[in-house]
């Protein structure tokens, strides 16, 4: 029982003791043990190796060298990057300092805006009087201005004058000033001499551009300027006549009145017919040069030349049609310079009868000498009203018709002393009463000469011009007050008559042929160019492959081809007839196989000649016969040359 007792009071005293620790806050306890200077720190305990509070002391001793030792190598990289930044910081300092200093050095040796360029031209001027244009440019800097020049573009109305110092004209309308070097703080001129031509009231720009490098550097800079001038006044004018009001597809006559004005002759003018597209001109004069330009040598001081041009309009009733002519000089093919311009608008009016004139088998719009032309021609009555006893006739503007072979198919009457075929009521009965909406159809048929009436170098460029008319009391006043005929006009062009001839001659060698022997032929071509004027003319003669070229002038012979191209360019009318022929002549042999002795070998296989007709422009081809070598003199081809 007393063991019990003792064990009791054990177990008693350990209760006591847990429950007095376990009382105790957990965190003293924690706090407690943390602290080396602890009632329990200090407690009795073995030093032995594995001393925990030793071996922590040893720890923080080689950690605090190890990071005093980092921050000894810490301290020595901050120091050196400080280093090496302050260096650096210290380079970029001294080259801004140095820029600074370089780029406000530069500003004072150079700057754009110290340089200067003007320049003066007269706001308004006469034509054709030589003036000045002052070119002014200034440097205020110390730098020098290298490779100076002033492009000068002048425009369509100024003209410089030849030969000026320093000055070079690169194009129609553009030049250079060449000026070199600009010293600093100078201030020069330039002058550019020409005179302003053109038109009354226009306008003329003249800019120039300075172009300069600074000495020392590779940038080029410019300076632009530009004025302008009026011109007030022309050496020439241009008037333009014709009726106000037009019938379509009736025959137009105009004129264009040229006065020169001033006391100097004017040389060397070209005039220009601006038409609208329904325009066709059928004749002119003076004759045109080229298609509606006309070249004039010269004219007189306070003189006129007049131009009368006749074509036929076809354009919708009520509407204004404009042409308009200009003059200028034309000293080269390049250089052009208007002087003056005129104007016509004449206003169309519509007709109550319709006319209609077509030639059969016409499409290509061409006739050529030797072919018969069958007219018909239609009148429509387009009115609300019937004409009564109205007369019609066909009026002849032309000498390249064979009259001599006229035939009427529906009755009229030729009157040969006035070209002019007329039918009345007695021929067509319908023209007693011409119905609304009726129609009347008259034919007939005529060729064009054989032979072109071509007798002086102003025989050229035929045409065939008929004017169909209607006549009747009962057309309305305003059209015969104003003088408006009822009529419609047709003209077509005749082409070009060309004689191509040629001949081919023995010329040495085996007469007659001989196996293995040489024998060579002469062979001539001739063009007769009989009415219009031919561009691009080429003749091609292809060989057999047997058949050798010798020699000849003024052509070209392609060994691989074996063919001659004879290049002959233009050709005016009238060569052969009033003026010399085109030719040439060339030669070519034959060295015969014993096959050929019989069979008279071909030497010439075809003559082919391309050509375009300048006044129709239309293409020209024309193929000849081939020759053989029975051949004495013998012409192989005469022919009028056909597209």
């Amino acid at each position: 029982m007393g063991n019990a007792i003792i064990f009791q009071k054990s177990v008693i005293i350990k209760r006591s003791f847990k429950y007095k620790y376990k009382s105790m806050a957990l965190k003293d306890i924690e706090q407690d043990l943390q602290k080396r200077e602890s009632e329990l720190a200090q407690r009795e305990h073995s030093k032995t190796v594995y001393d925990v509070w030793k071996s922590k002391d040893d720890q923080n001793q080689k950690s605090a060298k190890k990071w005093n030792k980092i921050k000894d190598e810490m301290l020595g990289t901050r120091v050196k990057a400080i280093s090496i930044g302050a260096s650096i910081a210290f380079v970029i300092i001294v080259i801004i300092i140095m820029s600074a200093i370089y780029v406000r050095y530069q500003k004072g040796f150079f700057s754009q805006e110290r340089v200067s360029f003007e320049m003066t031209a007269p706001q308004t001027i006469d034509s054709n009087i030589v003036t000045d244009i002052d070119f002014f440019y200034k440097n205020d800097n110390r730098a020098k201005l290298e490779n100076a020049q002033i492009k000068v573009n002048f425009g369509d109305y100024f003209v410089p004058e030849k030969n000026q110092e320093n000055f070079e004209q690169v194009s129609a309308n553009r030049g250079v000033i060449n000026i070199g070097k600009i010293n600093s703080n100078e201030k020069e001129k330039v002058t550019l001499k020409g005179h302003f031509v053109g038109p009354i009231n226009a306008v003329a720009d003249v800019a120039g551009t300075l172009r300069y490098t600074p000495e020392r550097t590779n940038t080029q800079y410019e300076l632009q300027v530009r004025a302008a001038t009026e011109i007030i006044s022309s050496p020439v004018s241009v008037d333009m006549h014709g009726p106000q009001e037009v019938v379509s597809g009736n025959l137009l006559d105009m004129s264009i009145v040229i006065n020169n004005t001033s006391k100097d002759t004017l040389s060397q003018l070209k005039v220009t017919l601006k038409s609208p597209q329904s325009f066709v001109m059928q004749t002119a004069n003076p004759n045109v040069t080229s298609k509606n330009t006309w070249l004039i040598d010269n004219i007189a001081p306070h003189s006129e030349q007049v131009i009368n041009v006749r074509g036929i309009l076809t354009a919708p009733a009520e509407t204004v049609q404009i042409f308009q002519a200009e003059i200028g000089s034309q000293e080269t093919e390049s250089e052009y310079m208007e002087y003056a311009q005129g104007k016509y608008a004449p206003r169309m009016r519509g007709l109550p009868v319709i006319m209609q004139q077509e030639i059969d088998n016409n499409d290509d719009e061409v006739v050529y000498a030797g072919d018969r032309l069958q007219y018909n021609i239609t009148f429509t009555n387009n009115s609300n009203i019937s004409l009564r006893d109205a007369v019609v006739s066909l009026q002849f503007d032309t000498e390249a018709l064979d009259f001599s072979q006229l035939q009427l198919y529906d009755g009229g009457n030729y009157d040969a002393q006035n070209k002019k075929i007329v039918w009345k009521a007695s021929d067509v009965p319908k023209l007693k009463v011409f119905k609304p909406k009726d129609n009347i159809k008259v034919r007939f048929n005529v060729p064009v000469l054989e032979k072109l009436p071509v007798n002086s170098k102003d025989d050229y460029h035929f045409l065939v011009t008929t004017v169909a008319v209607i006549d009747s009391p009962d057309i309305p006043s305003e059209l015969k007050e104003n003088k408006i005929i009822l009529s419609n006009a047709l003209s077509v062009p005749v082409g070009a008559k060309i004689i191509f001839d040629g001949k081919a001659e023995y010329k040495e060698g085996a007469k007659p042929l001989k196996v293995g022997d040489k024998t060579a032929y002469s062979i001539a071509l001739t063009i007769d160019n009989i009415n219009n004027d031919l561009g691009d003319v080429v003749v091609k003669v292809p060989l057999p492959t047997y058949v050798n070229f010798e020699s000849g002038e003024g052509i070209s012979f392609n060994e691989r081809t074996n063919e001659i191209t004879w290049t002959i360019g233009n050709i005016e009318h009238g060569a052969g007839v009033t003026s010399e022929n085109v030719q040439t002549v060339f030669d070519v042999s034959i060295v015969p196989s014993i096959d050929q002795i019989e069979e008279q070998p071909i030497i010439i296989k075809k003559q082919i000649l391309t050509a375009v007709d300048k006044f129709t422009d239309k293409q020209i081809r024309q193929t000849h016969a081939k020759i053989n070598t029975q051949v004495s003199n013998q012409s192989y081809g005469d022919s009028v040359v056909n597209p």
